[in-house]
């Protein structure tokens, strides 16, 4: 009597329903720290820098230590919204390397690696470059943050080629950025 009531076809129907209860548990279940997809960022920023020769050897971002450090700072807007931008850099020759932190207007912070690599100055002095962020944390509504952006920049120096390096500069960045989330 017992073999007949646990049938092959009786079988899959429990093993089905077994799976469909598991199914439903796991899409229905909480998830902490899922990483995003990807958001699109995208915006223009504004900078003021100041360099000079780098004698003291200092280096950004575990970088190398190039000729000149440079330190920037301005705004912007991007699609995550207004951002103050700070970088702090050494450059040789074409080769820029540093830290980049951007902060949103409630104080949560934006970090990345900067690395551009500048075309040739121009009889004016303005001077092209392009490269890469690689997203690196942040805090906030940035904790845990990864992503790459591409970066295109023009640089327009004030005062001639001697020190200290003084100017303005545009940056223009397009690229995706993953943050973690708490969906309880």
């Amino acid at each position: 009597m017992f073999r007949n009531l646990v049938s092959r076809r009786n079988l899959i129907l429990i093993s089905l329903g077994l799976l469909v209860v598991a199914a439903i548990s796991f899409v229905l279940a909480p998830k902490r720290a899922r990483a995003h997809e990807g958001t699109p960022i995208k915006g223009n920023f504004t900078v003021a820098f100041s360099g000079m020769p780098n004698t003291t050897g200092a280096s950004y971002c575990e970088g190398p230590a190039l000729g000149v450090v440079v330190e920037a700072h301005g705004g912007g807007h991007a699609s995550l919204g207004d951002l103050s931008l700070s970088i702090q850099k050494t450059i040789a020759g074409p080769s820029m390397h540093g830290c980049v932190t951007f902060t949103a207007l409630n104080g949560d912070t934006l970090t990345a690696i900067y690395d551009l690599t500048a075309g040739t100055p121009n009889a004016n002095l303005f001077r092209d470059a392009t490269g890469t962020l690689t997203f690196t944390g942040g805090t906030g509504r940035f904790e845990g943050a990864t992503g790459n952006a591409n970066v295109t920049a023009v640089f327009s120096r004030i005062g001639g080629t001697a020190a200290p390096m003084q100017g303005i500069a545009f940056y223009s960045v397009d690229g995706t950025l993953s943050v973690q989330s708490d969906d309880q």
